[in-house]
Parts: C-alpha cells; sequence; structure tokens
C-alpha cells in the first residue's frame, strides 16, 4: 500500500483524534473545497506582516555593521576570511549571502537602504514559518501544523532575528528545512499538502523525490554550518531521527547516513578550525554549571522574550508553554507516531551539548540568540500539547489556543519600542542634521567617531539627513594609549578646524571596549574645545564641541533670531539670541528621556571690560508660569572662557540646554535668558508638541 493510499485510508475517527476536525472545509463549494489553503496562506501572511512591519524602526547596530562590513569584500576574500575563523568568529555562509543580496538590490539603486536589505532576514523568516508549516502537518497533522506554524509567526524573539542583519534566522530556516528534507525522504503517510489538497489525481511516486530530498538535506545542513557553527550541535539529534524514522528500513537509512556523512564531511574543515580557536582562546568554567538557569533562559527567549510585563506576568506565561512543550515532547497521539520523541531529538541534544562544552567555553550559553534554531521545535510541541487537549477537552483546547496566542501577540510590540533600540544612529544623525538647519552660519564641521567601523556613521549622517558633505574623521580604530594623545588623536581632529574652516565638531561613541577604553577622544577634545551640548541616544553618547568661540562680527543667524542688543550684566550685550530647536516634545523617548531639552544660542559682546565672572540663567515660561531650567553643562563656553576674560568689543558663542518639565502642556512658549538672576530677556520662541 503506498503513502497515498496509507493517507486516504485515514479514518474520519482518526483524523478527528487527532484534531484535524477543527478544519472542515465542507461550507466551500465543491470546487473550491480544499483547493484553497486559506488557514495556511494566513498563517503565512502573519508571519510575513510581523518579519516585514517597520524594517526601518530600528538603526543598523555594530554587529549589523559588521555583517555588512564583512559583506563587501569581494566574495573569494570573504570565504577566506569566514573559514579560518580568526579575523571573524563566523564562517562566510552568511556574510556570501549578504554579499549577493546587496549586490542585486543595487540593480535598483538600493544597496544602502535599510528596508531592502533587513528584507533579507525578513524572507529567511517567513520561509522558517513554511517550513515549519510543511515539516509538523506531515508528521502531525494539518491543525497542529498550523498552530506550530503560527506560534513560529508570532514568536517575538524569531520575528526580532528575523529583522536583523546577522546568521542567527537563516541558519534556524536552513535547520528547519533541513529537517524537513530529511523527513520528507521517508516514506510517511502525508497528512495534507500545503495547498489543502488531499489527494492529487497525478500522484508523484515518492522514489522519484527521495534523491531531491537528500540533496535538499546536505545543501540546507551544510549552508547552516557554514553560516552559524553552533548549528553543529543538532546534527546528533538529527542523525538520531534518522534512526528512529529508518530503523530496518536499510536502503533509506543507509542513504540517510550518505546524506549526512557527506555534510560532515563539507564541514570538517571549517569544524576543525572552529575547535583550535575555541580551545585557544575561550574561558572555561564546570560543565552543566547553571544548566537549569539557561534552560528557563532559553524558554523565554523562544517564547516572550522581552515582553514589558510584570515579573509574575512573564513568569507565568513562560511556566505555561514550558508546560505545554513538555507536554507535547512525552504526548502520543493516533497518526503521530514518536513525533514526542523526535521533537525532543530536535531540540535537547543542542542544550547538553553546550552544557557539556562550558568546560572548554564559559561563553557558550552567554548569548540568548544562540540557541534560536531550537525555538520552532519547541513552539512545535506546545502546538501539538494544544491540539491534543482541543481533541479531549474542546473548550480547553480552545481556551488554550487563545491564551497561548494572545501571549505571543501581545509580547510582540515591545520590539518597535525605544525601549528595544541598541545603537539609535538615525535619531542621532537627526539632531546633527536639525542643528545644522537651524546654524547657517556656522559651517558644518566634521564629526569624529570612535568605533571600529565607520559606515554606521556615514550611512545615517549621510544618505540619512542629506549631510553628504561632512566629513567623517572615523580614524580611531584603537587600542588607543595616552601616550598617542598628540600624536594619533589630536591631528586629525585638529585638522577638521584648520583645513576646513570648521566651527562645530560632533563626536559619536559606541563600542569603545578595546578601542579606547579610557575615553582619550573625548578627553583630548574636553581640553581643548568648549562643550555645546551632550545628548544620549540608545547605545552612543553624542557631543557637540565649538570649535569657534570668539567673533568678531555676527555670522549669518537663523530665521528666528532675535536681536535684543540689550545689556544683561556689566558690560555685557545680548547682540543676538537663537532658539536652535524651536519644536520640541516635551516627553522624550529617544535621546535623553523622560523630558526634552530646548537648545540655546547666545551672542555676547563685552562692551567694555568685565570686572565678574557672570554666570546666566535660561528658562522656558508662559504666563502660568515656569515649565524648563537651565542644565548644567559642564567645560562649556562660560567654564573655558569666563567674562572676565573677554576682549572688549569680541563676540562670544554660547550654547546651553534648557530641561522641560515633561508634563508641559502643548503649546507656545517663550524662552528667557539672563545673568546672574539680572533682569531677563526674551530670546525666541518654543512650540512644545
Amino acid at each position: 500500500m503506498t503513502s497515498l493510499q496509507k493517507a486516504k485510508n485515514l479514518t474520519a475517527e482518526t483524523r478527528r483524534k487527532r484534531g484535524d476536525f477543527l478544519l472542515n472545509f465542507s461550507a466551500f463549494p465543491p470546487r473550491l473545497r480544499g483547493a484553497i489553503p486559506l488557514p495556511e496562506l494566513l498563517v503565512l501572511a502573519v508571519a510575513a506582516f510581523t518579519r516585514f512591519w517597520r524594517l526601518d524602526y530600528h538603526s543598523f547596530w555594530f554587529d549589523e555593521i559588521v555583517s555588512l562590513d564583512w559583506a563587501s569584500y569581494p566574495p573569494a576574500e570573504i570565504w577566506e576570511i569566514g573559514f579560518h575563523l580568526v579575523r571573524e568568529k563566523h564562517p562566510p555562509g552568511y556574510y556570501l549571502t549578504l554579499h549577493f543580496w546587496q549586490q542585486f538590490l543595487a540593480s535598483f539603486g538600493l544597496q544602502q537602504n535599510d528596508v531592502a536589505l533587513r528584507a533579507l532576514g525578513s524572507l529567511f523568516g517567513v520561509l522558517t514559518v513554511l517550513g515549519v508549516l510543511l515539516l509538523a502537518t506531515r508528521l502531525s497533522g494539518r491543525a497542529t501544523g498550523l498552530l506550530a506554524a503560527l506560534f513560529v509567526a508570532l514568536s517575538p524573539g524569531l520575528v526580532w532575528y528575523s529583522q536583523e542583519l546577522r546568521m542567527f534566522q537563516p541558519a534556524a530556516t536552513a535547520i528547519v528545512w533541513a529537517t524537513y528534507f530529511l523527513v520528507a525522504a521517508l516514506p510517511s503517510p502525508i497528512r495534507y499538502s500545503l495547498f489543502a489538497i488531499r489527494y492529487s489525481p497525478f500522484p508523484i511516486p515518492h522514489s522519484a523525490l527521495r534523491i531531491p530530498h537528500w540533496i535538499g538535506l546536505i545543501l540546507a545542513l551544510t549552508y547552516a554550518l557554514y553560516s552559524y557553527l553552533f548549528a553543529a550541535f543538532f546534527l546528533p539529534g538529527l542523525g538520531l531521527s534518522l534512526l528512529v524514522l529508518a530503523w530496518k528500513r536499510w536502503r533509506l537509512l543507509a542513504e540517510g547516513m550518505a546524506a549526512l556523512g557527506i555534510t560532515g564531511l563539507l564541514f570538517l574543515p571549517l569544524a576543525r578550525n572552529a575547535w583550535l580557536i575555541n580551545d585557544a582562546e575561550s574561558p572555561r568554567m564546570a560543565a552543566f554549571d547553571g544548566f537549569g538557569e539557561n534552560l528557563w533562559r532559553q524558554m523565554q527567549v523562544f517564547t516572550l522574550w522581552r515582553a514589558d510585563w510584570d515579573d509574575w506576568a512573564v513568569t507565568g506565561g513562560v511556566l505555561l508553554f514550558a508546560l505545554l512543550a513538555l507536554a507535547g515532547f512525552l504526548g502520543s497521539g493516533p497518526g503521530e507516531r514518536r513525533v514526542g520523541l523526535l521533537l525532543a531529538l530536535w531540540s535537547f541534544p543542542p542544550l547538553l551539548i553546550a552544557g557539556l562544552l562550558q568546560a572548554t567555553n564559559a561563553n557558550i550559553f552567554k548569548e540568548e540568540r544562540y540557541y534560536l534554531f531550537l525555538a520552532p521545535f519547541v513552539l512545535w510541541a506546545a502546538a501539538r500539547a494544544v491540539t491534543s487537549l482541543t481533541c479531549r477537552w474542546r473548550w480547553l483546547g480552545w481556551s488554550s489556543v487563545a491564551v497561548t496566542g494572545t501571549l505571543l501577540a501581545a509580547a510582540l510590540p515591545v520590539l518597535w519600542t525605544p525601549g528595544m533600540l541598541r545603537e539609535d544612529w538615525r535619531v542621532a544623525a537627526a539632531y546633527i542634521a536639525d542643528y545644522q538647519e537651524q546654524s547657517p552660519g556656522l559651517s558644518a564641521g566634521g564629526v569624529a567617531h570612535v568605533n571600529y567601523l565607520r559606515p554606521a556613521v556615514e550611512w545615517y549622517l549621510g544618505q540619512r539627513t542629506g549631510l553628504g558633505n561632512l566629513p567623517v574623521f572615523g580614524l580611531f580604530g584603537g587600542p588607543l594609549t595616552p601616550e598617542q594623545m598628540e600624536d594619533v588623536i589630536g591631528p586629525p581632529l585638529q585638522g577638521i578646524e584648520t583645513a576646513m574652516n570648521a566651527q562645530t565638531l560632533w563626536l559619536l561613541q559606541s563600542h569603545l571596549a578595546g578601542v579606547d577604553d579610557q575615553g582619550l577622544v573625548q578627553r583630548w577634545l574636553d581640553d581643548h574645545y568648549p562643550l555645546v551640548t551632550e545628548q544620549y541616544p540608545a547605545g552612543i553618547k553624542l557631543r557637540g564641541y565649538a570649535l569657534r568661540t570668539r567673533y568678531t562680527d555676527l555670522p549669518p543667524l537663523a530665521e528666528n533670531a532675535l536681536y535684543p542688543g540689550v545689556e544683561v550684566a556689566p558690560a555685557i550685550q545680548l547682540t543676538a539670541c537663537e532658539v536652535v530647536t524651536p519644536r520640541v516634545a516635551a516627553r522624550d523617548v529617544r535621546m535623553h528621556p523622560p523630558s526634552g531639552w530646548v537648545h540655546l544660542r547666545l551672542w555676547l559682546r563685552a562692551t567694555g571690560p568685565v570686572r565678574a565672572d557672570y554666570q546666566p540663567s535660561a528658562r522656558i515660561v508662559d504666563a502660568q508660569g515656569v515649565w524648563g531650567e537651565l542644565l548644567p553643562l559642564s567645560n562649556g563656553a562660560l567654564e573655558r572662557f569666563p567674562t572676565t576674560s573677554w576682549t572688549t568689543g569680541e563676540l562670544m558663542r554660547v550654547e546651553m540646554d534648557v530641561n522641560l518639565n515633561p508634563e508641559t502642556p502643548p503649546g507656545s512658549y517663550e524662552a528667557v535668558v539672563g545673568f546672574d538672576q539680572g533682569q531677563e530677556r526674551l530670546c525666541g520662541a518654543v512650540e512644545i508638541m
């Protein structure tokens, strides 16, 4: 009896027990019945929606810039670097994929488009859901297959890494498909096809598909191994599952072992390099130290991940999924012979191997994303338990479907919130762009950044803000030492001022570890120039410096500038005043939560010898009172150039930030300034949003 005939002979009672009774299409017209895969299409649509939603919300962060940097090399060099694992710890498979994807996008002028580049990971993510849908349907029936695919589609961790330019999601996709090809190469009752067409009038003999499936297994598994080294931990469980599925079917067993053997031989040279690097560089700890905590952590990563709920709610939700997954591993049902065992083999061996290898690498559980490729199988086990509950107690099963689906969906929105921002280059670039737009007389000087790479700064400053002519000095690849202060750090920074007649310099710092641990670049700038402002986008410190503070005449000012021309302190005239940020939100969530800052620029002239060192005040006011106060600024212009040092007739550029009350109502307000409790003068208007 063929596999197709076995599928036809499944009784209605068996299908009912297996949960397929939940998907009855008798309401459809006869011509459409069984031909429209509406549930499957809906699940895939959910997967696409969650993975393509707001792809441009997060700026590329350091790890993604590393990916883009390696992908920019010629393919032969990418292979050489990734294969030897010395300059880069990840193998070359994903970097080659990203290289060719970016080359493809270049045909449309999208090679530096955030959404287009990240679409590669989103496509991998949708393919993961499709693979789970096919695989789980084949082994567990259509109801479980749909629910497992839905869980994977909604898993916050899987969605997040689908939107990141890293190899973790592509490796998970390849592992799911490698597993599918292994199962599909072995004869078994086919529950349903992807398109809900139960029985094809032109069935393809299984023998004709077996070899293509083995080839698919080799290609998918090799790609996973050459993209992410920890994918190798999946091999033992996959080999054991072959024994379970093909036991005493010696020809199929031999074919499967040959396919896995070929993959192992292809991986062997890379595995040797990885072992040598691991053995030489990694710290050690006791095997299985903290293993229970690691298991719990992985369960949270696979399910609710970083849901911003109360601890009890997160713990309860993760515990629910853990219990369901455990039931899915241990349970059995009609038409699902050995599926629980298979899911256990695809879920636990990698974690056990990692626990054992802690003796040689203490960092093997360091990052939560390391075992992301196990999430589809754990979620499938949970879906299997939910379907089983539905078969036995329909009300309890449907309640479980509602609760688990709602928990995953409710945990998703946090992914696109400021709390999840890693390095907010986009908002940092926007601040610089807005500042320069409101500063027509201050030439756009330059940007010095302390980082391993230049692309993030150039990418967002140049192409996202239109400041393509803003020079970027990313010469600090470190590690920097105090002895290099004047010989290495100073010359390029001084060059911005002298060679380019720049008047403002912006310093962006991120990932200083191993490059500038002592903050030497910032120290050099603090020693030479007054601070204009300091902002704190996620993962970045942004500092502006006035390369020029003393002026003979007023440069061109912004359109909203006021020219009071009045004395604000003995022998000090407020010649002009600018509100550099004329529109500000009262509540800030990106630069310096919780409140917005109003930035002011004063142009002060000494009309004669100044006998005292005066300090300014600045406030945001309306008829109801004061809504903002001056923020103290260390190393500001008046700290570096106290008023007693001013030369008669010389203009001084003084900049400051005013911190708003986050409860400030929307509306129009006045910015007023003064000196040492003297009479305050109007500086300009501010619109609070």
